[in-house]
This record gives structure tokens, sequence and C-alpha cells, in this order.
């Protein structure tokens, strides 16, 4: 029988007491392979993915080679392993010496964990978007992708677990390692529990695989939080303190949750918040209806009075008084009815079947017997286990924690994007079915929104179509003139007045061209915009080129524009972006500002050319 030996060895014989001809073959190594004497001398250096050592044994040389029986004892466990192999021929008084090896192997690392632990729906084992545990689902497989880098396969006493310091770091952030798992869990996840870890057995090295933990969020604040893994051998280690078998890693957790005042579906993490105003949502009713329960205990059909709206009984949470008061905090506007409202009724629904720490409580063997399911979302009469509702119209709105100046504002967690959060909201509609009063209550701050986006292109043009709401738009071509409030005052045509463009004619490429072949001062190459940082303000065309902002690539020529000498003002700053410019002798439009000087002066802008816009976005303008 060979021993399976991975990466690099060092191997000596140490012992070769045998009365039959012996020897041994290295086989699939990259380096060292061959086939040897079995007699003691000097170490051998062996290196491959992948390679078995095996020895051979024959009573004469007139006999075939035969395997001989073959022993590795790699104990304690330690990192750097030190093993004893030991090749036995078939004798009654087996003590594996007719050929005796001391092997080290030669790597330094045990495991890795190459990704980030993701959320793995329980319901329906989907993943999460980019992986992160949203608090209104709670709880989640946390999905472990670990690769083993030692040098022998793992065996059934090496497991994975989550340290104890790493437990109570988490539980006290409110996030709560669950330890149980039915058998059904387990057959369906393919793992076995070892202790509070999972058993790595089988796992060889150089492959990975994906282990699961079981984690409730609910109580987690929005942000990173970091787990600490670890893989250790049951039956004892020579090294168990060695960092190495250690790998701390970060989850992300959102908080999502409705907010009463407003009715918007707010999504918080650690660098803002996202606020989603649901506008239209498709539902399946059918299969909602079929599978709603009451929490009353009956299954709806009994008859009884049906409920209004103000017959409704909200079982608060605690984080959303944490959520009031925190606002208060911060000086925030807030209703203070909201606060006595949560606190009036968190008192009296104490007692409620299914509440927090209440008398009630769901039991899973009586589905009708009264009392809420903490996996499904509910509102007070009815409970709603998974059904289809997803958005399909909707306005949102992001603000972050800290106030940014330019373009670029935080990414959550400094990795995904905010529409990520968006994708989690539409996720929590589809599976928790979280739709409640949400979509039929009116947008508190008309004010946040413009318009509505449409098609958008970065590259080559960096630009976007915006339906704007008619009662916040100028009259159609029209630009401001310099305003009274603004810095620059230098108007086209009169202070607070406005400047009419020419429709339907923009400057084409070869028109500029020709523009810029005439002298620097000539009035020809002048143009002007109005911007929301610098308002109006004037500049000189100076080139045409396939260069822009970093953000972005370019492969087509974008219009630049210097200051102009004969006005005192930066031709733009940051908040300007998507001002368009005009051309001052023919009022024809000509380009759509989309950054500025590197290094803030203001002293250059530049533009993608109306022409390519059009093409681009198939649209006239």
């Amino acid at each position: 029988m060979a021993i399976d030996l991975y990466g690099k060895w060092r191997l000596e014989v140490v012992k070769a007491i045998h009365n039959w001809e012996n020897r041994y073959v290295i086989d699939g190594a990259s380096s060292g392979g061959g086939t040897f004497d079995g007699v003691v001398g000097p170490a051998k250096v062996v290196d491959g993915v992948h390679w078995k050592l095996r020895a051979e044994y024959r009573e004469n040389a007139g006999e075939p080679w035969k395997e001989s029986d073959m022993v590795i004892d790699a104990a304690p466990d330690r990192i750097d392993i030190r093993a004893t192999i030991g090749a036995e021929d078939p004798l009654p008084q087996p003590d594996f010496e007719d050929i005796e090896w001391d092997a080290r192997w030669q790597g330094d690392t045990l495991f890795e964990i190459p990704v980030r632990p993701f959320a793995v729906r329980i319901l329906d084992l989907g993943q999460m978007p980019d992986g992160i545990f949203e608090t209104a689902i709670g709880v989640y497989y946390m999905g472990v992708r670990v690769e083993n880098h030692w040098g022998l396969a793992f065996g059934p006493d090496h497991v994975l677990d989550i340290t104890p310091q790493s437990r109570a770091q988490l539980a006290a952030r409110g996030i709560d390692v669950i330890g149980s798992f039915t058998q059904q869990e387990l057959d369906m996840l393919g793992q076995k529990l070892s202790g509070t870890g999972i058993s790595l057995e089988g796992l060889e090295p150089d492959r990975s695989r994906v282990f699961y933990f079981k984690i409730d969020v609910r109580e987690a604040a929005p942000r990173k939080h970091e787990v600490t893994f670890s893989v250790t051998n049951r039956a004892g280690m020579a090294d168990p303190g060695d960092p190495r078998r250690f790998q701390t890693k970060q989850i992300f957790v959102s908080s999502s949750y409705i907010d009463e005042t407003t009715g918007q579906i707010v999504s918080e993490v650690q660098e803002g918040e996202i606020r989603v105003q649901l506008r239209e949502v498709a539902i399946d009713r059918i299969t909602a209806k079929k599978r709603r329960r009451r929490l009353d205990g009956s299954d709806g059909k009994g008859g009884g009075d049906k409920p209004g709206r103000r017959g409704r009984r909200r079982n608060p949470g605690v984080k959303e008084l944490r959520r009031a008061l925190d606002a208060l905090l911060k000086g925030k506007d807030i209703d203070p009815c909201l606060i006595q409202k949560l606190l009036t009724c968190y008192c009296n629904c104490r007692d409620l079947p299914g509440f927090p720490g209440g008398g009630g409580g769901y039991d899973p063997s009586d589905p009708w017997g009264g009392g809420r399911d903490p996996r499904f979302p509910g509102d007070g009469k009815w409970q709603y286990p998974p059904f289809l509702a997803f958005p399909t119209r909707f306005d949102y709105t992001v603000t972050p924690t800290d106030p940014f100046e330019g373009q670029y504002g935080p990414l959550p967690y400094d990795d995904p994007w905010w529409k990520v959060l968006l994708i989690i909201i539409a996720v929590i509609l589809l599976v928790a079915g979280m739709i409640a009063e949400a979509a039929d209550i009116a947008y508190q701050d008309e004010d946040n929104v413009i318009g509505t986006l449409g098609a958008f292109q970065q590259d080559d043009i960096d630009a976007a179509l915006c339906v704007i709401d008619t009662d916040r738009a100028l009259a159609m071509n029209t630009v401001l003139d310099a305003q009274s409030d603004e810095d620059f005052l230098n108007p086209l045509t009169a202070l607070n007045g406005m400047v009419t463009a020419v429709t339907g004619n923009v400057l084409t490429a070869a028109e500029v061209a020709n523009l810029l072949a005439l002298p620097f001062d000539d009035p020809q190459r002048k143009v002007f915009k109005s911007g929301a940082t610098s308002g109006f303000t004037h500049g000189i065309m100076t080139a045409l080129s396939p260069v822009g902002h970093p953000a972005a690539s370019w492969s087509i020529d974008q219009l630049q524009i210097t200051r102009d000498p004969a006005f005192d003002e930066p031709t733009s700053q940051p908040g300007d972006s998507g001002s368009v410019w005009i051309h001052t002798d023919t009022l024809r439009p000509v380009g759509l500002n989309h950054s500025g000087s590197a290094d803030g002066s203001g002293d250059n802008a530049t533009a993608s050319l109306l022409e390519d816009v059009q093409r681009i976005l198939n649209i006239t303008i």
C-alpha cells in the first residue's frame, strides 16, 4: 500500500531490517523520483504536487516484486510535519522496520481561506448578493472556503472551528454562532460535526471545499465584523498555539428595515444608508394567500371579523427604538410620539405569542399552534412564508455617514457598490416578503428626487440620460447667465439673465478642429458654461485628444478647455460635471463637461463632444 505525499519532503532511510530483498519507488514526483535500494543512506529531497512512496520486496531474484504494507505516523500533529513511515514484508510479527524513513515536510503553511466568508440563505440555499449578511433575514449558513496547504490530507481529527475568543467577540457584537445542526442539514450540506467545529476529513492538499457554520446576525451592527477560524487536531498537537493554525477574515453585515415615519425601506452599512421608496411591486398574490398562516393559531378559514389596518398589532423590535434614540442624539428631527409609541407597544406586546422574550413562542411541530416563526415576516396577524414580491419601480437615495467632496464618495465596506444594497433589498422582498405598507406611502422629501435615471455610459462619454421633473427644469435650450449670488459675475447677456442656445445643431468634431486651427485669442475659440459649483464661467478650446479622468477609459477625442485670460475665474470645479459648454460666437452646444484639473486649480476642463454623446446614447439634442 503506497503512501500519498504532497509537496516537498525530505526522506531519510534510518532503518533497514529485512531478510528478503527490498527496494522503494517514488512515483509521480516532479523531482527526486525513481527506484532506490532499501538500505540506510543519505536523505533525499522529493517534490511534486501529489506523489507516492511505495515499498517493495521479493523472495529471490527470480520472483516478481510485490508491494509491502506501509504505515505513516505523523503524531503528534504539527504544521512542519515530522513523520515516521514504515514498510513491512508479510511476516507473522509486523514491526514496520523492514524499511523505516524519517520524513519531514519542507513546507510551512497549513490552510488558507481564500475568499471572504459569505452568507447563504437557509430557506433556499441561495447566496446573498456579494455574500453580505442582512439582519432582516437573520439566520444564515456562513460559507467558508478552505484550501489545504499542508503536506498531507486532513484526517478525521482535523477540525475547522471558530475560536472561543472570536465567538465571544461576535456575541458581544450581536452575532450568535449557532452550534446545532439537524442531521438533515448535515446530510444536505455534506459535512460532519466534530465538537463545536466541522470535520475536514478527506480534504487533500491543493484542494478546497466550502464548509458551513450557522450564525444569527439579527442583532448585529451594520459594519465589518472579524471572525477568527482555526484548524486543529482533536487527537493532540505539538504546536496548538502556532499562528499558522489561525486565519482571521471579515464578514459584511447590512441592516434593513422599514422607516415607519416615511414608509421607506432603509438599508444601512457602516459607510451610510440607502433609502428606497417602492412605487410598484410585482406580487404573487395567489401563493402569498395560500401559504399565509394566522398568528392566533387558526388557519384563517374559520370566519370571524376581518381586521382593518387599525386592528393590526406589530411586534416592535428593540432596534427600532434604538434607531429613533440614536437619530435624536445626532440632532435629527424625529417624531417624539414615535418613541412613546414604541415604548408603549413594546410593554404591551411582551406577552404576545412569538414576541422575543414573551410568554408565547413558535412550536415548529405544531405550525397552527400560534406564535411567530422567527424565520418568516409577519404583519402582526398573518405569517408569510416566502413568495414572489419583486420591485419593478422605485426611487432611492444614498446618504453617506461622512460628507465628501468631489465626484466620488465612499463605497460600502470599501468593496462592493451601493447598488449591491439595492439587490439585497430586492432579495429581502423576494425571500422574506417584506412588503408591509411601504409601497403606498408618499415619499417624505420630494426635493431629494430630481428625475429618473435612464441609459448611461461612462467610458468615452461619461454621460447619462435623466428625465428631469418638469417643475425643476429650466425652459428648454436655456442656461442661467451669471447670477448675483455666484462667485464670478461676468455675464454674457445680463446679470441674473438667461442664455438661449441654438438647438438641433451641435458643433461637430470637424467644425471644432477647424476652430482649433485659429489663433489662441481668436473669439471663435471661446466657450461658456453654467455649472452647479462655479456658476457661469468662460473658457477657450485648446485641443481634441482621447484624455479624460482616470475613472473611465477613453478611446475617442475629448474637448480640452482652459481658462480664458480675459476673466479671472476657474474653468471647471468639482460639481460642474454635466454642464454643457456652448460656443460663444454661435450659441451652438459643443460639449458635456465631465472633469477638471486633477490638482483642483480649476485651470482646465474636459468635455465629451455632444456629437459623440448623441451617437453613443442614440439621442438627438
